[in-house]
């Protein structure tokens, strides 16, 4: 890391794309602490007498680490700019966890629908607490979601994991490739998505080819952030 990894940001471009991000977060403030104090105390503390072990920092019980995780998620807001409604948006997170996200988003005004993969206990009994509504979906590659209703305004997706084979294989550009030409196409026309990879063992964000092929597809890349807009279809 150190200097090696700061000369890399540099002559990537990335440090640039940080600092637009960091600048437009600043114009934004947006506390976490009323987003925690909304939610159902009495219950909230059921879950985490079975759940949270506070020296638990690696499965998912660190989430309940509310003081954490919710300042995480306001960023996550701020980042991809979705302030209060009007104009109400529709926002699909994938691998949505606890739901803090969608209940920041469903708290401002903004319509939103979970994603995840079934049977984590944890998750469902948060997702419930906080009422958001989820389809529990195992993404695999080369394979189309299932039916989500109406278009989104924004999908996004936080610490993916969906994007790793089970032996820790990453998806390459042809399993990208199908994937986003899958939810491009549940996007409304002014529609975004959103991402943020988890790093590879080395510490890297993505291969070089992964990189390349999302830049020649029009993404924004900044270390293992990717945004794009949606395709407008020709008249």
């Amino acid at each position: 890391m150190g200097l090696a990894h700061t000369t890399k940001k540099i002559l990537s471009g990335d440090a640039f794309g940080s600092t637009v991000a960091a600048i437009k977060r600043l114009r934004y403030p947006l506390a976490a602490q009323p987003f925690i104090d909304n939610i159902d105390k009495v219950s909230l503390e059921r879950i985490k007498e079975k759940y949270y072990n506070p020296k638990d920092k690696v499965t998912s019980r660190k989430y309940l680490d509310l003081e954490e995780w919710m300042p995480t998620n306001t960023k996550r807001i701020r980042d991809v700019m979705l302030r209060p409604a009007p104009p109400k948006k529709r926002v699909l997170d994938i691998g949505c966890g606890t739901g803090f996200f969608l209940h920041i988003a469903q708290t401002l005004g903004h319509e939103v629908l979970g994603m995840d993969i079934p049977s984590h206990k944890l998750f469902d009994e948060m997702c419930a607490l906080l009422r958001i509504p989820r389809i529990l979906h195992t993404i695999e590659p080369f394979q189309k979601l299932p039916d989500l209703g109406a278009p989104f305004d924004l999908i996004t997706a936080h610490m993916t994991c969906f994007n790793r084979y089970e032996d820790g294989k990453r998806w390459g550009p042809k399993e990208w490739e199908f994937f986003l030409d899958d939810i491009e196409t549940r996007l409304t026309p002014d529609g975004r998505i959103c991402m943020d990879l988890n790093s590879e063992k080395d510490g890297s964000h993505m291969a070089p080819a992964l990189r390349a092929y999302l830049l020649s597809r029009g993404a924004k890349v900044d270390r293992r952030k990717i945004s794009l807009t949606a395709k407008r279809q020709a008249a």
